[in-house]
């Protein structure tokens, strides 16, 4: 674990110093997410390549989702005899 202090500017800034970015592999331009939790902050690297993801989905997707929005809650429960 790394730690480094550093001072909070009047306009709320901060400055990730030289070995945190270094550590982190952060350079000009990237963007970084502050995920706040309770009096602490956690502060990570954003990685685009995250979301550029096309095959996560199995093959069968396309068809559950229709399955799911096709969902008749009333056709159900008449085939259970709760309601004629």
């Amino acid at each position: 674990m790394h730690m480094a202090e550093v001072l909070v500017t009047r306009g709320g800034q901060i400055t990730l110093t030289r070995d945190v970015r270094e550590k982190m592999h952060i350079a000009e331009g990237d963007v970084v997410v502050i995920n706040v939790l309770g009096d602490a902050a956690l502060v990570t690297k954003k990685n685009p390549q995250a979301f550029e993801k096309s095959d996560f989905l199995p093959e069968s997707f396309s068809k559950t989702l229709k399955e799911i929005r096709s969902f008749s809650w009333e056709g159900r429960l008449k085939r259970l005899g709760i309601v004629s």
